[in-house]
């Protein structure tokens, strides 16, 4: 017979992202899931347990845990991921990657990150530049909750121009 990953004593009765978990821990998962601010993408898995059998929607707001799932980036410990296992801190999601010397060198997949590492997106399209001599077009799709959704912004428009882009 099955366990609960967090409760021994307890027969499980749902296998979840892999692990098994008892009535009390699929019913905290399904309270906490309707409890994700609306914007956040995916919304399932962006919940983590508390304690004592409390489950609640991860703090913050979801755009680095957007990007994890579209890489498939599992970075960090446990205290890091959410419930299916990617990362949900940008300064975490950056760390191991390389950050591209040049914005002349940006291309679609890149992580954009916010300088204050507080916010992040992917590149999505490359195009050239606007003017001759100017920066190519860059547009980033990102978890928004100014916006409330998942959107697509022009890198020198929405986000000034600053940031930095790693691969």
């Amino acid at each position: 017979m099955a366990r609960c990953v967090l409760h021994p004593g307890r027969e499980s009765v749902a296998a979840i992202f892999g692990r098994n978990y008892c009535s009390i821990c699929r019913d905290g998962m399904t309270a906490a899931r309707g409890r994700v601010d609306r914007h956040v993408e995916p919304k399932d898995c962006f919940i983590w347990y508390v304690s004592n059998d409390n489950w609640q929607p991860i703090t913050g707001t979801g755009c680095a845990h957007w990007v994890s799932h579209q890489l498939g980036v599992h970075a960090g410990g446990a205290g890091d991921c959410c419930l299916a296992g990617f990362t949900y801190r940008v300064p975490i999601l950056v760390h191991s990657r390389t950050r591209v010397a040049s914005i002349s060198q940006v291309r679609a997949n890149d992580i954009w990150a916010s300088p204050t590492l507080d916010h992040t997106g992917l590149v999505i399209r490359v195009g050239p530049p606007a003017h001759a001599g100017g920066n190519p077009v860059i547009t980033i799709r990102h978890d928004s909750s100014r916006q409330g959704r998942v959107a697509e912004n022009d890198f020198a428009t929405y986000f000034h121009g600053h940031g930095s882009f790693y691969r």
